[in-house]
């Protein structure tokens, strides 16, 4: 897997070949008299949009990125109000996406070196699809657009946040309560080698949730609770079997930042687990022995 580095807060993947799309794309506005629409702005919602589409090529976890709470499809629908802004025509609107597509494909098709993927090509034509959905719907509501649980997310990774996860527990401690069932959660606390708040970081993070948002069930809740955390509730399941799933998750989340290479190898991820009612029967008491469990964890290590 070709080696990534930071720009701009996106994760880029092969830095020429994104230029030479951005350089691709603008010729083709400038064949369409739309090359007066270029902007510094722009150029940076193409920059990440290639690298995006790039970036997924040989990662299939980074489709995510493009869905309702991912951070290419917040791009695309700020994209989109740019475009309104700016009066244009909503055929023109699609026409320039049509344009960010072509580019793409000529690309592709150019340079490709490998046989043909038809997984790939299902799986960008669905990136296109979802970033040509975000430009539009921002573009007629006249701001980005995410879902209906934005309030309720975490900004940079789209995965539920501290709000939501504490909401969430308060109940399922309650339901369990009621029919005798038990409850886990799973903390992972992520040392970050990067600066905090950076942009370095934030993809750090998204990275890490995209591996844990793949694979959960769908009952589970994933969140990101602190800068630094992230929390799995785990509703009708004992402190046995989260730890089987939660040793499982991390070494599929280590798997992936190796795979990604550079710095992201470097970052170590420790887990905490406690279960209700075993170790605490209120949200306060599990979540300190699970911060608790972290803490020995980092102690043994």
């Amino acid at each position: 897997m070709p080696e990534f580095y930071f720009t701009g807060g996106h994760l880029i993947f092969q830095k020429s070949s994104v230029q030479k799309l951005i350089d691709a794309y603008k010729k083709a506005l400038s064949k369409e008299k739309m090359d007066e629409l270029w902007s510094l702005d722009m150029e940076r919602a193409v920059q990440s949009i290639y690298n995006g589409i790039l970036s997924c090529v040989d990662d299939e976890l980074y489709l995510q990125e493009f869905l309702p709470f991912g951070s290419l499809y917040r791009i695309a629908g700020e994209f989109g109000v740019q475009l309104r802004k700016r009066n244009m025509p909503i055929e023109k609107v699609m026409q320039v996406h049509i344009l960010l597509r072509d580019a793409f494909w000529e690309y592709r098709k150019a340079s490709a070196d490998r046989e043909h993927d038809f997984a790939i090509e299902k799986r960008l034509c669905q990136c296109f699809d979802s970033l040509l959905q975000a430009t539009i719907q921002a573009y007629q509501k006249k701001e980005p657009v995410g879902d209906i649980l934005d309030p309720l997310r975490d900004s940079a990774t789209g995965v539920f946040n501290d709000l939501y996860f504490m909401t969430r527990l308060e109940e399922e401690i309650k339901r369990s309560e009621r029919y005798l069932r038990e409850v886990s959660i799973v903390l992972f606390h992520v040392d970050s080698v990067f600066d905090p708040n950076s942009s370095e970081e934030d993809e750090l993070m998204r990275a890490i949730a995209r591996v844990l948002r793949k694979n959960t069930r769908a009952s589970d809740i994933l969140a990101r609770i602190e800068q630094s955390k992230f929390a799995i509730l785990m509703p009708e399941t004992r402190g046995e079997d989260a730890g089987v799933a939660s040793s499982r998750l991390k070494e599929k989340v280590c798997e992936y930042l190796t795979r990604l290479g550079g710095s992201f190898a470097e970052v170590n991820v420790e887990v905490g687990i406690a279960s209700y009612p075993k170790d605490g029967e209120e949200v306060e008491a599990l979540l300190e022995e699970a911060s608790e469990n972290i803490r020995r964890e980092g102690t043994s290590g």
